[in-house]
């Protein structure tokens, strides 16, 4: 039997904040900027009397002291390499120089400039760097794989006027990959230089074909925009009547939108010679001038916030467009004005920073509606409090992290989902950043557990449990009705699991296996190629890894020593558009893995894969469609099978977990999506937020769809699969089926689902 188990427990997110260790000497942070996909922060500061200074900062604000650059004059632009640790920094007397992190190393550009740099842009895989400064002079430079300066100026242009902008066109997608290396091969350096050699995104191995756009083009203060080829020749293609803020590239329409400081919105269509025409031109609500703020998004839409109580939203694709607001309802004052904004694409989060030293977070979810990006999609969370007039925000690196810098200093949050852990028929669930609460089910007891620091991560065994602070392990062994501290040891890792006596953490290109008490007693080592271990899970006696360039690898715990139980696969060279992984799961008896994934533009994939150890193969289940590739196998009655398609098509899976003992049996999580292509449930079928969906997986029959229902109200999250129960978080507050809290797990038989295998049945209850 099957029944839903839940946790009378608080399971939500909040926002751990923490400010940079800046030094003493530094003066006003002025500037902040996110490294892509690794946790660095580079902040520009200025003093009135000492000049200005750039450092950079980690996750939880530490100082990184090798990177510390110093002038008389003031830090104007920083840029990143779009992937390697290499920050480039303009200074107002015209130096650019590079910077590599963590060494430290610098060199600094032939010197080419004489005035503030306004402009440093790189190419979408770092092998341009665009420079640029206040009277106009623009500078092409070409650099190697690792960031490294290739040989003197590729071109340079002098416009006459102070540069403000500049964006990146991407290359056509319908260019021909054999004709440029027929090309490359003949010795075209054109052609040799679009092919390039790159990690896709934080998760994506190496391949070829993947093409630069090396053509850009670049606004002037008087207006004009000018396109610049990927030979180095210039040409103007346009003008506005007021000076350019932004330039925008829409790909999925090629059509390049230019913002001017009067809030003027023009779109125009790029002929193959260089040529524009104007589509569109509109004049964006708002105050208008250099204090505006703009995002944008891969999606379309562009956000503004010009310092007044509303920030407005422009959907460019669907020419559209809205406010959003602040509540006092919820903790905001009123005459709070919102100076600035950032949009995070993977998880469709808007921040804006506020005046009175607050962070305004509104998150988009679905709509019942097919329309997409409207109002009433984005829901207002309760603030987070910092200090200071937030001027800037910035989302950033592979953990999502945000920057605000409040003008006194910068503060660096981190979104913490309340931690949980299931196994062996212990729970533990996070109820605030340093107390859990602990669920004995074999027993019926219940404890509680605080920490001197903040938990960023748990986990169970029958005896033991486990937390870690991201610098620190500590191991509690249980005793009757008490928890004793076995011993702390320190270590840096962003992951960590637990199987009988042995606790596995990660570091650069291995797997740490460690003693209760900490000491390393095997390595499991990963290939450049294979990457960095990110993510771990046990599952019976098996471990899986998922590594930062997206492969993933299975290890038999079962003896001494822990063994490769399959080669090391790689993601990218089976599933297109890899970005990342998200979560990697083994099952009970290690033949079979399955994935959630996100893709190259950081969304979550539709999908969830699974691969067959034994057969080396890869399927997968798509909830955009809500069907299975050829092969896989669904319920035997067509009807209910296409009523379930219906149901599950337009959905994302947000966690997965296997039963700790019975290894066919898999469940996911999965939610609505927001896009306009959903297909459209029949008519009286309403629309579920949340689905809890089962599958049977075997090799004989493949993946075979079990059953799928709505989260029961009140849960909050899926926690464990462990028959005869699902294993729920519930919200705080919540009571069980009766109105009453229950003291312990109370099983409450409900009537059996068709078409279940016959060990499984249904049952409500609560503790």
């Amino acid at each position: 039997m099957v029944c839903q188990m839940y946790c009378r427990v608080q399971h939500m997110a909040v926002y751990f904040d923490h400010r940079i260790e800046a030094p003493e000497s530094n003066g006003t942070p002025c500037q902040i900027a996110w490294h892509s996909t690794q946790p660095v922060l580079a902040v520009a500061s200025v003093s009135p009397t000492s000049g200005g200074s750039v450092d950079l900062y980690l996750q939880q604000g530490e100082h990184v002291g090798s990177c510390h650059i110093e002038r008389s004059c003031q830090p104007t632009v920083l840029r990143w390499h779009p992937s390697k640790p290499v920050l480039a920094v303009g200074w107002e007397t015209g130096e650019v120089l590079l910077q590599t992190y963590p060494s430290g190393e610098q060199s600094s550009l032939p010197a080419t400039h004489t005035s503030c740099i306004t402009l440093l842009d790189w190419s979408s895989t770092g092998s341009r760097l665009i420079t640029g400064d206040q009277v106009g002079v623009l500078a092409l430079w070409k650099l190697d794989a690792r960031g490294r300066l290739q040989g003197g100026c590729l071109a340079k242009h002098d416009y006459g006027k102070p540069l403000t902008y500049s964006v990146f066109r991407p290359s056509p997608p319908g260019e021909d990959v054999a004709q440029l290396a027929r090309a490359a091969v003949s010795g075209d350096e054109n052609a040799l230089d679009m092919f390039n050699w790159r990690k896709a995104g934080k998760g994506g191995s190496l391949k070829l074909g993947s093409l630069e756009g090396l053509t850009f083009f670049v606004s002037t203060a008087d207006g004009f925009v000018h396109c610049v080829n990927e030979k180095g020749k210039s040409s103007p293609i346009l003008s506005v009547d007021s000076p350019v803020q932004k330039l925008l590239y829409l790909e999925r329409r090629d059509v390049l939108a230019v913002i001017t400081e009067t809030l003027h919105l023009s779109q125009y269509s790029l002929g193959p010679e260089g040529g524009a025409q104007e589509l569109l031109k509109v004049k964006l609500s708002g105050k208008s001038g250099q204090s505006t703020n703009i995002a944008w998004s891969d999606q379309g839409l562009l956000i503004t916030a010009t310092g007044e109580h509303v920030i407005r939203l422009w959907d460019l694709e669907r020419d559209d467009n809205y406010v959003l607001s602040l509540d006092e309802n919820l903790g905001y004052e009123k005459g709070e004005t919102l100076n600035c904004v950032s949009y995070c694409a993977a998880k469709d989060i808007l921040a804006a920073g506020t005046s009175r030293g607050r962070i305004a977070m509104w998150r988009k979810g679905s709509a019942s509606s097919h329309r997409v990006d409207t109002q009433s999609q984005w829901k207002l969370q309760t603030p987070t409090e910092v200090e200071g007039n937030i001027t800037q925000l910035q989302w950033g690196s592979s953990l999502n992290l945000l920057a605000a810098n409040g003008v006194s200093t910068v503060m660096i949050l981190c979104e913490h989902v309340m931690s949980a852990h299931f196994s062996q028929q212990v729970a533990a669930v996070q109820l605030t950043p340093n107390q859990l609460s602990l669920s004995y089910f074999s027993t019926g007891s219940q404890l509680s557990l605080r920490t001197d620091t903040h938990i960023k991560g748990v986990c169970v065994s029958k005896d033991t449990v486990t937390v870690w602070n991201g610098k620190q392990v500590t191991v509690y062994e249980s005793s009757g009705t008490m928890l004793r501290n076995t011993g702390s040891f320190p270590c840096e890792s962003q992951a960590l699991a637990m199987h009988e006596e042995s606790i596995y953490t990660v570091e650069p290109n291995r797997v740490q296996v460690r003693t209760l008490q900490g000491t390393v007693k095997q390595l499991l080592v990963f290939s450049e190629a294979e990457g960095n271990p990110m993510l771990l899970s046990v599952c019976g006696n098996f471990l899986a890894v998922g590594t930062d360039t997206a492969h993933f690898k299975l290890f038999d715990l079962s003896r001494r020593e822990a063994k490769p139980h399959c080669n090391a696969k790689s993601l990218s060279d089976l599933v297109p558009n890899v970005g990342a992984l998200l979560s990697v799961k083994c099952n009970a008896n290690g033949s079979q893995v399955s994935i959630l994934l996100s893709q190259i533009n950081g969304r979550p994939d539709h999908k969830v894969y699974f691969y067959d150890v034994e057969m080396d193969t890869l399927s997968h289940f798509d909830f955009f469609t809500g069907r299975p590739p050829s092969g896989i196998s669904q319920t035997e009655d067509t009807d209910r099978s296409h009523s379930q398609s219906a149901e599950l098509c337009g959905r994302c899976p947000v966690s997965q977990f296997w039963d700790e003992s019975e290894p066919r049996l898999f469940v996911c999580e999965t939610v609505l999506i927001a896009d306009p292509q959903r297909p459209s449930l029949p008519d009286g079928q309403d629309e579920v937020e949340v689905l809890v969906v089962s599958f049977f997986c075997t090799q004989e029959h493949g993946l075979l769809l079990q059953d799928s229902y709505p989260k029961p109200a009140g849960v909050q999250a899926l926690l464990a699969l462990d028959v005869p129960f699902y294993y729920f978080t519930c919200k705080p507050g919540e009571r069980d089926v009766e109105g009453e809290e229950a003291p312990g797990p109370v099983p409450t038989p409900a009537p059996p689902l068709p078409h279940s295998p016959p060990s499984l049945r249904w049952c409500l209850g609560g503790p």
